[in-house]
């Protein structure tokens, strides 16, 4: 489905690309815009993040537009970068009239698209001169493939988040098919300035833990960079994001252990000889209502902080076993196997945290970072299991 806009321009000039001209008839028109006369209703499918025009460089941006920082009259389109437009053609109708076709899901701003959402905002504002002007720049027989990288690259001046990025090139459609249906799927933000209670870096962080391909269970190394960066986690998954793929069969489980370990673990310390939970300072209270755990649909008073929780949900990782017949990663033994191991052990996994707690000031984002609490937890888990086999062996054999 294709939108035409019409645009006149000021003054405007056409650049061949000296490249690509021949082989895509690629292509710059360049526009001088008067600020009111920008027309209404440009998609932003191009663009990597949604613009936030709430931000304080925005406030400042706007100021310049309406003249409101003592700048001179007219020397917005001086001091601003400009509109860039990807579009499937511009057609030049009369000598300041052109009509140019955006293809509905591609084309659109792909840059500048908190300086078109100010515009918009304020084309009937009394406030705004006709003397303002802005650079727009549209760009034809680009390949659709390209366009991420364009983004990437224009986005200079606020920074976009890889993830941004990352959500532009679609590379977590397969994560959103899978969740699709979940209750919890719109509280997920995929893109910066998007609502969310949680954001795909927090996805792939959680799915970073159970990775047995980056992270097998017969070496030292562990995922810390699910806790202690998560910029590093999504490079992680930028790379190797194959192997993320061939967990979707536990992606949902491992959602919901995030929030039964972060829910329970103070609960199962509680259930120890002489332990007071509410006291542990990597458990959080809130004071007023109760935190909400998203993927199971559950509240509580008390929740385990980051630190805690993600060296304890990444040491049952012992459970994943990558098959090489399916190509998927699956739980040994099922689901109900780790969150029986869950509440077996948790207490004791638990007590652990205090102690390395205990010995690092009590500061949770440093038991977060801890390498050797990491590999504590997950020794722990793996001695569980094999002693919990060893007796199951021994009583078949009795």
């Amino acid at each position: 489905m294709s939108s035409t806009f019409t645009f006149a321009p000021e003054y405007a000039r056409r650049i061949p690309d000296p490249n690509f001209k021949s082989q895509y008839n690629a292509e710059r028109h360049l526009f001088v815009m008067p600020v009111k006369s920008i027309p209404t209703g440009i998609g932003l499918d191009p663009n990597a993040r949604r613009p936030n025009i709430s931000k304080r460089v925005y406030r400042d941006v706007e100021k310049s537009l309406l003249q409101q920082d003592g700048s001179e009259i007219g020397t917005f389109h001086l001091k601003n970068k400009g509109i860039t437009i990807v579009a499937a053609s511009v057609k030049q109708l009369g000598s300041r009239k052109y009509e140019v076709t955006m293809e509905s899901g591609i084309h659109g701003i792909v840059d500048g698209g908190h300086t078109y959402e100010l515009i918009v905002k304020n084309q009937n504002n009394e406030e705004l001169t006709d003397k303002q002007y802005v650079n727009v720049e549209i760009r034809v027989g680009i390949p659709e493939s390209w366009i991420p990288e364009i983004a990437g690259g224009l986005n200079t001046s606020v920074q976009v988040q890889d993830m941004s990025l990352d959500n532009l090139a679609r590379r977590f459609e397969w994560v959103k098919d899978l969740l699709q249906e979940e209750s919890y799927f719109e509280k997920i933000a995929w893109s910066e300035n998007d609502k969310g209670e949680y954001d795909a870096r927090d996805i792939i962080s959680m799915l970073l833990c159970f990775n047995v391909a980056e992270f097998p269970n017969d070496r030292e190394e562990h995922p810390i960079a699910a806790y202690e960066k998560k910029s590093a986690a999504l490079k992680i998954f930028e790379e190797k994001e194959g192997s993320f793929r061939r967990m979707a069969p536990i992606l949902k489980d491992i959602l919901r252990f995030h929030d039964i370990v972060g829910k329970q673990g103070r609960q199962l310390y509680n259930k120890l000889p002489n332990t007071k939970g509410g006291s542990l300072a990597f458990v959080d209270q809130r004071k007023r209502g109760k935190y909400r755990f998203l993927f199971t649909d559950e509240e509580d008073e008390f929740r385990l902080a980051p630190g805690a929780l993600y060296p304890m949900m990444a040491a049952f990782r012992w459970y994943v076993e990558d098959d090489s017949m399916s190509g998927k990663m699956k739980w040994r033994g099922g689901f109900a196997t780790v969150l029986t191991a869950w509440n077996e052990l948790g207490g004791e996994l638990m007590r652990a945290t205090v102690q390395t707690s205990n010995e690092l000031g009590r500061n949770p984002q440093s038991v977060g970072k801890s390498r050797n609490h990491w590999s504590n937890l997950h020794s722990r888990v793996i001695k569980h299991d094999l002693m919990s086999r060893q007796q199951t062996i021994a009583g078949a054999a009795e």
